[in-house]
């Protein structure tokens, strides 16, 4: 509202209410609120450029890139072109930042082969599994259905001289 209304005073108590807030409670911002945050301001919004210096530093210095943020970078550009904006505003000093040009092609290789293979696996699986169906066991029960169809059939057939038996003796 503080925003909306462009009162700096509140706009300055809520973003420092939410920073200490992260700050005490050793947290960072989740997806959800970011991407709230983001549908529901403007680019220039000091509460976007907090959390999104909050995410920046979670990204940067965790281990590795939490999948369920790694799908959202992907599918929201402007989310990670602000991403990559504020890590270029910190201004690291270039002997601790790797430089590929300079190291060993073998790790980046590795790595990619690493990746397909997982990727492989995975579509592996997605074709096992059709529509949450896993079509080895699917294609094993059809062959017990058909088995079962017949037993069915000689069951309505068995079922129906039945009825007309409990016809009969209720006559």
């Amino acid at each position: 509202m503080g925003e909306k209304w462009e009162i700096k005073r509140l706009i300055l108590e809520v973003l420092d209410a939410v920073r200490r807030w992260y700050h005490d409670t050793d947290t960072w911002p989740g997806l959800r609120r970011v991407q709230y945050i983001y549908s529901n301001t403007e680019i220039e919004s000091p509460m976007r450029q907090l959390l999104v210096q909050c995410v920046a530093r979670m990204l940067v210095l965790g281990d590795g890139m939490p999948e369920h943020w790694e799908r959202a970078l992907r599918r929201n550009g402007q989310l990670a072109v602000d991403l990559i904006l504020c890590v270029q505003k910190w201004h690291f000093d270039p002997e601790n930042v790797p430089d590929a040009r300079e190291e060993s092609v073998a790790p980046i290789v590795e790595e990619a082969e690493q990746k397909v293979e997982i990727k492989k696996e995975q579509e592996g699986n997605d074709e096992e599994m059709v529509n949450g169906v896993d079509q080895e066991e699917e294609e094993e029960g059809e062959e017990g259905e058909e088995e079962e169809q017949g037993e069915e059939e000689g069951e309505a057939e068995g079922g129906e001289v039945e009825e007309e038996q409990n016809e009969e003796e209720e006559a």
